[in-house]
């Protein structure tokens, strides 16, 4: 029985780091398919929110680092922003990566993430106008073992955001989206 006892909790985590990097493909990246997440645009204080999600957008508007809020989030959790040009990647499997911030605490989403706060793994790169229209989408992921310090991606042209969500583990393994917001431009 203590054997049992010993392997119940080894068998949930498997399965539940299975669930949660499970392959990302390009149906599952929908910016607004997931809980509401807020993204505020400085100076002119413009809202992307649930009730504009997928609009069109000038890329001027995200020429600096939004600010991120998230409502409904765990006070024990930290989370992951990643910010990603659907569009961008050279194949379907693909994104463009502008993004990426970690070890976020659910209080700073509360008040709003700005790009001082957590720890940046990607800096900032503003879009820019492309020649046709393009998805960008803003995720916010749940870091399964607290803090995590995941390794730099290799390529912003090429990011797999599956292959470098799943090259987490074990310590940094992330789920979710547990929210996203997006726009067109």
């Amino acid at each position: 029985m203590a054997t049992l006892n010993l392997l119940l909790p080894v068998t949930f985590l498997a399965l539940a780091q299975a669930l949660c990097t499970k392959s990302v493909s390009p149906d599952l990246l929908d910016p607004c398919g997931f809980s509401a997440l807020t993204v505020s645009v400085a100076p002119s204080s413009w809202v992307l929110s649930r009730q504009n999600c997928g609009q069109p957008i000038a890329v001027e508007m995200f020429e600096s680092p939004p600010v991120v809020y998230f409502d409904y989030g765990s006070p024990e959790k930290l989370y992951t922003v990643v910010f990603v040009d659907l569009d961008g990647g050279p194949t379907e499997d693909k994104v463009f990566l502008h993004w990426i911030v970690a070890n976020v605490a659910e209080s700073t989403l509360l008040q709003g993430m700005t790009s001082t706060d957590g720890d940046t793994v990607m800096d900032y790169l503003a879009p820019v106008a492309a020649r046709y229209e393009h998805r960008f989408g803003f995720y916010l992921y749940e870091q399964v073992y607290g803090t995590s310090y995941p390794v730099m991606p290799n390529s912003r042209e090429e990011f797999d955001l599956g292959a470098w969500i799943g090259s987490q583990q074990p310590e940094g393994a992330l789920c979710g989206p547990v929210a996203s917001t997006g726009f067109s431009a």
